[in-house]
């Protein structure tokens, strides 16, 4: 029989527009094979997650993961990053070294040292909306447009439908706060 202190725990870190519910099929998958699962809902990212405040950047992100990680039993954290993700993920895993035995990169670009977050998002409009208005929300893409921020090759109409109803706009994260 496997205990907490045998297994390794995964933190998994969701891009912008969604919680830690997009996670679900996973966790439950991990879970059955005897893992530890955090999913992590952002602080203004939906899912219950807490509103976004004035401050809210890739620092409140990254503690959001620190937390997570802090409240794993199993010895050995897995870090899965997807898409913005892994900008928190990278932050959170250079504060626990010794906890994180693993970064899983999903859907996302390589971000090296003095990246800003923004630096990797593929939508253009996107990059537009931040630089007319760095302090406005930006909205989650409408069905049939995720493509813009990622591949959604093997997902479903259905997936791609709950993706779109589980999206909540997402605070303009891709600030001045660097990666690495």
């Amino acid at each position: 029989m496997r205990t907490n202190h045998d297994m390794t725990a995964f933190v998994l870190v969701p891009g912008l527009f969604t919680g830690g519910e997009i996670w679900t099929e996973v966790t439950a998958g991990l879970r059955q094979a005897g893992a530890e699962v955090h999913p992590a809902t952002l602080t203004g990212l939906g899912g219950g997650a807490a509103p976004p405040g004035a401050g809210t950047d890739l620092e409140t992100h990254i503690a959001d993961v620190v937390r997570l990680i802090d409240s794993a039993t199993a010895p050995e954290v897995v870090l899965v990053g997807h898409d913005y993700g892994i900008h928190p993920a990278l932050g959170a895993a250079q504060q626990r070294v010794r906890r994180v035995a693993r970064i899983i990169y999903l859907d996302t670009g390589l971000p090296q040292d003095g990246d800003t977050p923004l630096a990797l998002v593929p939508d253009h409009p996107t990059h537009e909306l931040l630089r007319e208005r760095p302090d406005a929300p930006v909205p989650p893409p409408a069905p049939g447009e995720w493509q813009r921020w990622g591949d959604p090759t093997g997902l479903s109409a259905a997936d791609l439908d709950r993706l779109s109803a589980l999206a909540a706009p997402s605070p303009a994260v891709p600030s001045p706060s660097r990666c690495g």
